[in-house]
Parts: structure tokens; C-alpha cells; sequence
């Protein structure tokens, strides 16, 4: 789908940061904090051997030094195996669900055995105990100004390239639309009743959602948000003057975010993570996995529906008959830029301790739609500090986005952010930062991305081929749909549609009533893929930065069907004329549809209904009858 520029549109150059240190100025006052830290521990440890206290003393304060050093010492090699090996997990465990004291607990415990299982100490194994911790930092560290001296070279060499690369950013469409409305193809209908099905569902039923664990990527949580974004895309880019079942199922994803079995993951992993007993998941909480994306979803809702989440109380958590907390769009949005400003590194932690860089996009995302639906400043205030954290703390000198970082302790690993991640990282960011965004995907595309024929080929990593929706390792099927994501916001259709065509020719459908979906794919993926499907240029960026045109607010809409037996394929209003294009669910109905936002007592002149002409109520609704059997427009214009 190609998008019509505009006179706001602008090209921009967006090069590589050129001044960064080996370690960026945050990052460096945790890590001496950090390395502060540890050198104290080390030379508790190595006090007891140096004052000869005995060998359980020595062996416990080995212990300290280096996780399994008491062992080593106690000539139980293989032990201390296990306890950096049990360290190293209980790392894992803390990145993945939170529990900050599990490292420091399993450290220490090791100590404990291994100091209770030496029965001798051993001069090598001292000196190895002494030497390993120290020595490791050394190596890590020269390892690390070794790969930053080559990002360096990198960075300079792709520099050369940028200057000659100009990135067209995208302003407001202003009184018309981007790109016209398109109408949905049977395809996209039936794919997006995979969707519809699970939303339209009883608020307290969560059939066919993955449920894993509350903690990571397969959090219920995140597959409502996906159900809602996936939702407003559809409605934004191809049905905006329906609201009806669409609006209810965009509802539906919002107020089943309220569940206790969706949210109360908080007061556990506030306890373990923050040590603090606090259930709030909103006020005084470092929680952006849902009040960013939780804002999302209510700024997305908002631009095309109504205000109704705004209102003082709209959310209300509720824990039990005698706790609850009330909230708005506007509570969500004002803590996530009080967190933003708190933070030093301006990016705060999804769950505690851990900043994400991908997790931060959705902060920005809640910002900017709040800001322009509510005339707040919140992203103004915080937009250079959020530019300079991106191109400083969490950028490498090559380009590639740094995706987590340890708010305590400073430390960083980029296994997990491979292309797939970059990709999602840019598409949520094209909102708010859309130059680093399209610099991102350029780079991807160079470094990441390769055509064969028609489709597209993904790197070999594991990161590729996870699906974050299940943990499962398979083929790239999410790299593939998130590349669709990614190429349709910034505008390279070309990618966008091999990898759409890589999709169609080889993933398995599985269908259930009239509902399509990738078979192998878990259902975060296959909401991500109509995110994906019904999206175009800037996209995201037009429904969060700049709403819809005034014509979609104040002209008729289609604001009843029934479903599934109505299929919505297309509606769109000029402000004073409704266009619609219907599909049966299945067999051929007689059905009636409701249409409100008319002019009170007005006459007006209908095609494709049973009655050619309609005098709107008091209410500015009507009710009309029709006939459907396949493809059918409905048109009602005053006369």
C-alpha cells in the first residue's frame, strides 16, 4: 500500500552518534558502583585467608569472592562448578520474573557449603578462588573495548553511507487522510475474526489465550494488548466509521486488563523485585509492561472511539471486595512520565531492575496520544532526555539497540535483542522517534535481512526463530510478521510485502468458524501478524500522533451489526455521507444495522437497504433493513 506524501512531510538525516564512550556516563556510575561493590566483597573474602582464621572461614570468604571458591579451595572442583552454575541461573531468574534476592541468596549459600564441605584447604585452589573474580572483570572488560573499537569502525564506515540516506519523517495529514480507506479482502476478514472471536468473548473468559506464565512474553497481558492494537489498526485503516462490535471488542481487551489473574502479577513481583508490598500497579511502581502498554491500548481506543477511559476511576484494579485501585488514561500516562523524569537513565524498568528499550517505545507511545487528546506536555518535557538516553545509553556504536540493561548494577547483554526485537523496536518507537526508527530498520535491512525470489530470509539465530507468544524455537514465522510490522510503518512496502508473501505461500492455516490463523503460531504472533496485515506507511504514527480528520469524528457512523453474521469490510464517512461494504458471516441473511451521529430529523437518501430513503430520530439514529448475500454497499447521504 503506498502512501501520498504530505506538505508537513519532511527528510531528515539521522546518523550514527559519533561521540560515544566505551562506556556511556550512567551506565559508568552504576558500573563503578557496582565494581565498588564487589571489590569490598572481595577483600572480606580474601581477609580470613590472610589472617589465618581457619580453613571453614577461609573457605566461606573464598566463597565470596567467586561463587564456588570456597569449594575450590576444599578441592571439590566439580561443586564449584555448580555453584557458578547456580549463580549464573538465579542471574537468569532474576532477568526473567524479578526476584532480586535470589542472586545474592544462592551466592551466599554457596559460601555456606562451601565452606561446611572443605576438610582441607588447597594453595591452588586459593590462589584460582582469588584470582578467577578479578580476572574475569579484566577480560570482560577488554573484551568489551575490543568490540567497541570494531562498533566504532562499523559506525564510521555506515556514517559514510547515511549522509547520503535521507529519512522522510511524516507529519500530519491534516484535513484528509494519508491513504485512502481500503476495504478489507476476505482474507483479511476471516484473520481478523481470529481476533474479534477472542475479544467478543464474556469479560471473564480467556478461551484460547496462551497461558504460560504471568512474567514474560507469554503473559495474558500482552495478548490483550496485541487483541486491542491489532483492533484499533483495522478500525483506523479500514473501517473508521464503525464502531459497533469493533468498538465493544477494543472494550473488551481494555477491561479484561482489569482481571485480577492479568494484573496481580504485580504484587508478587513488586515484593521480590522492589521489596515493597504495595498491589498499586500504577501509583509509586516502576511498571511500564503495564501502564505503558495499558496506555496504549486506552490512547488508541480514545483517538477513535471516545473518552470514556479518561474519566476519573474509569480503571479500576480490583484486588478484592476491600482493595481496589481506581485509574484513568490519565493516572497511567502522568506516572509513566513521572517515572521518565526520576529515572537517570530517563528509560525506566519493565520489571524491576530490568530497562527495556522496546518496553520504554509503548511509555512514549502513552505520552503522545495523551498529550495531543488532553493538551498535556508530557512528552514534550521528557522527548531530549528519551532522544539522548536512545543515542547514548542504549545505542551501540554500529547502530544496534542495546535491549536490556540492569538499572542496579549497569550491566547489558544484547542476545536477547536480536533482528526480531530491533524490528518491534522500531515500529513502536516510528510514533515518537520516527528518524532512529527508519535508521534502525535501514540498517536491519542491510545487516539482518535477505531476499530469495519473492520472500524473505532471516538470519540463522536463535533469537529469529522464538516465538515470544509460546517460547517456542521453530522457523521464523515472528521474525517474518514483525518484518511486515516494521516495513509497513516506514514505508518499504517492498519488504513488508515479501515477507507477507513468505507468510502466505508457506505458513499452515488453521480455520474455526470463519476464524483464519497461523497454525504454528501462538496467538500473540497471529495478533501481531493483523497488526501487521492492516497497516501502512505511518500508520501508528498518524493515529497516535495526530488522531483521525474532524470528518471521522462528527460524521455517521455504522454503530450496530450483528456478528458474526455482518462482516464490516469497509466504512468511512466525509462528515456528512456514510459509505459502507458488508459481507455475510457465512450464509446469506436478512439483517438490520443501526447508524448513529445523523442530524436529528433529517431526511436522508439510502441505497443498498430495503427502504430507499430514512428520516433520522430525535437521537440522530436510524435502523435500516437489508438483504445480504455477499459483497454489498450500503450508502446514506442527505438529500
Amino acid at each position: 500500500m503506498t502512501a501520498t506524501a504530505t506538505a508537513t512531510d519532511r527528510q531528515v538525516r539521522s546518523l550514527l552518534p559519533t561521540s560515544t564512550a566505551a562506556v556511556p556516563p550512567v551506565t559508568a556510575r552504576r558500573l563503578r558502583r557496582t565494581l565498588s561493590a564487589y571489590l569490598v566483597l572481595w577483600l572480606l573474602g580474601a581477609l580470613p585467608g590472610l589472617v589465618h582464621a581457619g580453613t571453614s572461614w577461609t573457605a566461606a570468604g573464598l566463597g565470596l569472592t567467586f561463587p564456588g571458591g570456597g569449594f575450590l579451595y576444599g578441592g571439590h572442583p566439580v561443586f564449584a562448578a555448580v555453584a557458578v552454575l547456580a549463580v549464573v541461573t538465579s542471574v537468569f531468574v532474576w532477568w526473567a520474573s524479578g526476584p532480586i534476592l535470589l542472586p545474592p541468596l544462592v551466592w551466599l549459600g554457596s559460601a555456606a557449603l562451601g565452606a561446611g564441605a572443605a576438610d582441607g584447604g588447597r594453595e591452588w585452589g586459593h590462589i584460582v578462588a582469588l584470582a578467577t573474580g578479578p580476572a574475569l572483570v579484566g577480560v570482560v572488560f577488554a573484551a568489551h573495548l575490543i568490540r567497541h573499537a570494531k562498533h566504532v569502525r562499523v559506525g564510521a564506515a555506515l556514517n559514510e553511507q547515511l549522509r547520503d540516506v535521507r529519512f522522510v519523517v511524516t507529519g500530519t495529514p491534516g484535513l484528509d487522510v494519508r491513504v485512502p480507506v481500503v476495504e478489507h479482502t476476505t482474507d483479511d476478514l476471516a484473520h481478523l475474526r481470529f481476533a474479534l472471536d477472542l475479544a467478543l468473548q464474556p469479560l471473564g473468559e480467556f478461551v484460547g489465550f496462551t497461558r504460560i506464565d504471568q512474567f514474560r512474553e507469554a503473559a495474558v497481558r500482552y495478548q490483550l494488548n496485541a487483541l486491542a492494537y491489532c483492533l484499533a489498526m483495522s478500525q483506523f485503516t479500514r473501517t473508521p466509521a464503525f464502531t459497533g462490535y469493533l468498538g465493544e471488542a477494543q472494550r473488551n481487551a481494555i477491561e479484561k486488563m482489569l482481571d485480577r489473574r492479568v494484573w496481580g502479577y504485580w504484587a508478587l513481583e513488586n515484593a521480590w523485585g522492589n521489596l515493597c508490598r504495595d498491589r498499586d500497579p500504577v501509583d509509586n511502581s516502576e511498571n511500564i509492561m503495564l501502564t505503558g502498554f495499558h496506555g496504549v491500548m486506552l490512547g488508541m481506543y480514545e483517538s477513535l472511539n471516545d473518552d470514556r477511559y479518561s474519566r476519573p476511576g474509569a480503571l479500576t484494579y480490583r484486588w478484592d471486595d476491600g482493595e481496589a485501585y481506581p485509574h484513568d488514561f490519565g493516572t497511567l500516562a502522568a506516572r509513566v512520565h513521572c517515572n521518565l523524569t526520576a529515572s537517570p537513565y530517563t528509560l525506566f524498568p519493565c520489571e524491576p531492575n530490568w530497562i527495556y528499550t522496546v518496553c520504554n517505545t509503548f511509555g512514549m507511545n502513552t505520552l503522545i496520544s495523551h498529550d495531543r487528546l488532553h493538551g498535556t506536555r508530557y512528552f514534550a518535557d521528557v522527548e531530549d532526555a528519551v532522544r539522548r538516553a536512545y543515542e547514548t545509553e542504549f545505542l551501540r556504536p554500529d547502530g544496534r539497540i542495546i535491549g536490556v540493561r540492569s538499572s542496579h548494577l549497569g550491566l547489558s547483554w544484547n542476545f536477547w535483542s536480536g533482528p526480531p526485537v530491533q524490528m518491534t523496536t522500531a515500529y513502536w518507537m516510528h510514533a515518537a522517534l520516527p528518524d532512529i526508527a527508519q535508521r534502525t530498520w535501514w540498517l536491519l535491512r542491510r545487516s539482518s535481512l535477505a531476499r530469495r525470489n519473492e520472500s524473505v530470509v532471516m538470519p540463522l539465530a536463535v533469537s529469529a526463530r522464538l516465538d515470544p507468544g509460546n517460547y517456542k524455537l521453530g522457523t521464523d514465522t515472528y521474525g517474518q510478521i514483525v518484518t511486515v510490522m516494521a516495513g509497513r510503518e516506514v514505508g518499504d512496502d517492498e519488504w513488508a510485502d515479501a515477507a507477507q508473501h513468505t507468510l502466505d505461500t508457506r505458513e499452515e492455516l488453521a480455520e474455526a468458524h470463519g476464524a483464519r490463523r497461523y497454525a504454528d503460531a501462538s496467538a500473540f504472533a497471529n495478533l501481531y501478524a493483523n497488526l501487521g496485515r492492516f497497516g501502512r506507511r505511518s500508520a501508528l504514527r498518524d493515529l497516535l500522533a495526530f488522531g483521525t480528520p474532524e470528518a471521522w469524528r462528527t460524521g455517521p457512523v455504522l454503530a450496530e451489526a450483528a456478528y458474526p453474521d455482518v462482516l464490516v469490510a469497509k466504512a468511512i464517512t466525509d462528515g456528512h455521507a456514510l459509505h459502507v461494504v458488508l459481507r455475510p458471516g457465512a450464509d446469506a441473511v436478512r439483517t438490520r444495522v443501526r447508524v448513529q451521529r445523523l442530524v436529528p430529523h433529517r431526511e436522508y437518501a439510502v441505497t443498498g437497504a430495503r427502504a430507499d430513503g430514512v428520516v433520522a430520530s430525535a437521537a440522530g439514529e436510524a435502523v435500516l433493513e437489508l438483504d445480504l448475500g455477499g459483497r454489498h454497499e450500503l450508502r446514506i447521504a442527505p438529500r
